[in-house]
């Protein structure tokens, strides 16, 4: 696998390679003897990061404790606090730990792969067959994947005809599911509810059996809930034909076709599961059951013919490549729905056929290009490359579909001179090679279908007449008769270097990126699109967005003895910025403080800045408030403050500023580390990223809507303001964060956490038996034993909030980032 990101590597390969591409060459057979390879993989994951809950009586007791900050009578009394600790009325007084119920400590998973290889000088061959089989933290182990692939190739030459032929098959079978109710379909739905159902309430009833209370976890991943199961079919194929023209040495034909078809179902059963009342079991179901079912299918292929020249003339080495390429797919999607199912019977006849609905698309697309490219080096010595692409897009209207991009390279091995010899010879500098590139690409993905043409939507219920549904139409936007391709204009440079006998290793690059071309909203659209009733269409602009930055890595391998050693690290550092953007509202554009256009995007967003807490009701009279605050009379010491910015007496939007740092991580680094001593071997990656915010909000911000919530979960919300601890991390406590209509929870810098952070993201330990204890076991020629992990710990601000900043988690709502222990043994034969 490869990773190409310069303009001279990318342009040849299109539109879809703008942004760089990963280039991965799939394994082929290799010339040698039958040879059989078997890796097992059993790996165990649990949340990497998730802080554990207080308990229902601690919480209670600063539920108390915000009720008395606004002037309230306690939740609680002594005598519910007792019933909270001892656990003498589960019903009213109840001390759930959703997460134990729901989620189980480790997720199990599976993975098995056999590999068999070999083949001779005219014929090679490959075959592979993989399975996984991953669970999930679900206790009733009703969210699962399972995935089947396989793979076969084979490569022959004839050598009369000078013809390589190679053909590959590959493809997989998956199948997941998870559970479904109407209350939850997602991990957004569980995870939600696991994270903010009150610990108050009981999860099960006295008999064991799921509380009948709406959004219980419980029930929505019970074994009795309704499921969603998706079934995907994917077959790949390859064809390709190389043949060695006789009569001219160095010249190719090349003639590939890849194919895939890909087969796709979803069932979707809202099933609600049995809930039941504190002293019955008797089943209670919300709903009744739901029955969608789902199928899409289709194709895709691309063609290619290439005429390919490499010869070598004495120190001068010329390859060239020409030819023709297409891409096309079409794709058909179905469905159809019940509702109201009087039986428990999945299946779609069953339903009330007076609710039966169903719908139904199809579509295609295609891309054609020409493409050339040439290099040249002299002496291995200086590079040269050119390539040209003339692309074409069924995306845009007939005259506009072709756009033409280019790019070009130059390469300089400057430790190939013979003035840098000695420099060589005394192993100062090994190698070194300067780069140069610069290419243009085009870009259609950011174009819709049929944006070029007026277009309608049809409504087969449009009206009723007599009792019965007629169709209709309705106009959709006008035309944009300026959509073509946008261009993305690349420029990089750098270079590659070895010294110290070429243990010490690395590379610098600098690149920017420029891309234009984009359409926009005409000036004035809302109220034009009020006057005429449908959406304006969009207009060429000189908008243009940029991004620049440098790359740099560097490492270090030798050996003492036996033991061997690679450390090798690197650092991204870019910025992005709108130089010009068309897009922009006039208020906004004009407003230095606002805009977003010719300032460097690394800020968080336009928003409040805080000064602290107000210190006492006389700050409150002096300070100017937030204007939909009620006035200053509903404020008090431990609210937060914010800046007024504008000065003029009052706290309005116009005082938002540019503040904190982007939440997409602008500098990254990761370090590698590979040991190796007689069999044994270690290898990890340490990976992190530098200054950026994450912003917290609802309960992570301790943010009530009712008198009666418990706002403090975790020990960390506990350092809220009060009198004796003013520098606190929280404002002061309340039990209705309404009653100052929200003023602590304006859109303010005051909730931004850094996220910067590194973290062990993988990790492998093993020993090679092959090495000393089975070294003379002539039938097994690999034998490797080993444990790895991923996301083994992490360092940064934000996990003292319980989030994971890799994903930029501000939440607890989604399926958490787990931390992975894994078990491997690699055999060959």
């Amino acid at each position: 696998m490869s990773i190409l990101k310069d303009a001279s590597a990318t342009a040849v390969y299109g539109s879809r390679a703008t942004n760089g591409i990963i280039q991965i060459v799939t394994k082929q057979g290799k010339e040698g003897r039958i040879n059989f390879e078997y890796d097992f993989n059993q790996s165990f994951a649990q949340p990497s990061i998730w802080p554990k809950k207080m308990s229902s009586y601690d919480r209670a007791i600063y539920a108390n404790i915000a009720r008395e900050n606004d002037g309230l009578a306690p939740a609680y009394s002594q005598e519910g606090l007792d019933h909270f600790k001892n656990g003498t009325d589960p019903l009213n007084f109840a001390n759930t730990d959703w997460r134990s119920l729901v989620l189980k400590n480790w997720a199990p998973m599976q993975k098995h792969s056999i590999r068999l290889t070999g083949g001779n000088e005219t014929n090679r061959y490959y075959i592979s067959l993989g399975h996984i089989d991953q669970n999930s933290l679900y206790k009733n182990n009703n969210h699962w994947m399972k995935r089947t692939n396989f793979r076969i190739s084979n490569s022959t030459l004839i050598k009369q005809l000078g013809l390589t032929i190679n053909t590959a098959i590959d493809g997989y079978r998956q199948h997941n599911t998870h559970p479904y109710t109407s209350t939850a379909s997602n991990y957004y739905g569980v995870f939600s509810h696991i994270n903010d159902k009150h610990s108050r309430y009981p999860g099960l009833n006295k008999f064991g059996l799921p509380y009948n209370i709406t959004d219980n976890p419980v029930a929505e991943t019970s074994k009795d809930a309704g499921y969603i199961r998706n079934i995907e079919n994917v077959i790949n194929g390859k064809g390709e034909l190389i043949w060695a023209l006789p009569w001219v040495e160095g010249l190719k034909i090349r003639a590939a076709s890849n194919y895939r078809y890909y087969g796709e179902t979803q069932k979707s059963w809202r099933k609600d599961a049995a809930q039941y009342d504190w002293d019955s079991d008797s089943p209670i179901y919300a709903n009744k059951p739901l029955l969608n079912h789902q199928s899409s299918t289709g194709y895709s292929f691309t063609n290619q013919a290439f005429l390919e020249y490499a010869k070598q003339f004495n120190k001068h080495s010329v390859s060239a490549l020409g030819g023709f390429e297409q891409y096309y797919e079409k794709t058909e999607w179905y469905s159809s729905q019940r509702e109201n199912y009087a039986f428990n019977i999945d299946q779609i006849g069953v339903g009330d056929a007076n609710t039966q609905t169903n719908g139904g698309e199809e579509a295609e697309m295609g891309r054609a290009a020409w493409i050339g490219q040439l290099k040249y080096n002299y002496d291995n010595k200086y590079y040269a490359e050119g390539s040209l692409r003339y692309d074409g897009s069924d995306r845009f209207a007939p005259g506009k579909r072709w756009g033409a991009f280019f790019s070009g390279s130059l390469g300089w091995v400057v430790t190939a001179e013979e003035f840098m010899q000695k420099l060589v010879e005394k192993n100062i500098l090994n190698s070194l090679k300067l780069r140069v590139s610069y290419g243009e690409t085009g870009l259609d993905q950011s174009a819709g279908r049929f944006q070029y043409m007026s277009t309608y939507s049809y409504d087969p219920r449009a009206y009723v007449m007599n009792g019965q549904y007629h169709p209709g139409f309705t106009e959709g936007n006008l035309a944009s008769p300026d959509l073509t391709w946008y261009t993305t204009k690349q420029f990089d440079m750098g270079f590659d270097f070895a010294s110290l006998n070429s243990r010490l290793y690395g590379s610098f690059d600098y690149f920017y990126y420029s891309t234009k071309g984009y359409l926009v909203a005409p000036i004035g659209e809302s109220y034009l699109n009020t006057a005429l009733g449908i959406g304006l269409p969009r207009i060429a602009s000189n908008s243009e967005h940029r991004r620049a930055g440098v790359e740099l890595s560097l490492g270090w391998r030798d050996n003492i003895g036996d033991f061997k050693y690679d450390i090798a690290g690197n650092f991204t550092i870019y910025n992005t910025i709108w130089a010009l953007d068309e897009s922009e509202a006039e208020a906004s554009r004009l407003n230095p403080y606002h805009r977003s256009q010719q300032v460097k995007q690394n800020y968080y967003g336009a928003m409040y800045k805080n000064l602290g807490y107000y210190t006492s009701a006389e700050d409150v009279y002096n300070s100017p408030g937030i204007i939909n605050s009620y006035n200053s009379g509903y404020l008090t010491a431990g609210d937060i403050k914010y800046e007024d910015t504008n000065g003029d007496g009052q706290i309005t939007s116009e005082d938002y500023r540019r503040l904190g740092r982007s939440s997409t991580p602008h500098n990254q680094f990761g370090l590698n580390i590979n040991l190796n001593y007689k069999g044994f071997y270690f290898s990890t990656l340490f990976q992190g990223s530098l200054a950026f915010d994450l912003y917290t909000s609802s309960s992570l911000a301790m943010q009530t809507g009712q008198t009666g919530d418990m706002p403090v979960a975790y020990d960390y919300q506990t350092d809220f303001w009060t009198p004796s601890n003013r520098n606190a991390q929280y404002p002061r406590l309340m039990s209705n964060t309404g009653l100052n209509a929200n003023n602590n929870y304006a859109y303010s810098d005051f909730w931004l956490i850094d996220g910067s952070y590194i973290r062990m993201k993988d990790f492998q330990f093993g020993y090679d038996l092959k090495y000393s204890l089975l070294k003379k076991v002539s039938w097994l020629n690999r034998c490797k034993v080993g444990i790895a992990g991923q996301n083994i710990f992490t360092i940064s601000k934000a996990t003292k909030y319980g989030l994971d900043p890799e994903p930029k988690d501000t939440g607890y709502y989604g399926y958490p980032v787990e931390r992975t222990l894994a078990f491997t043994l690699n055999l060959g034969f």
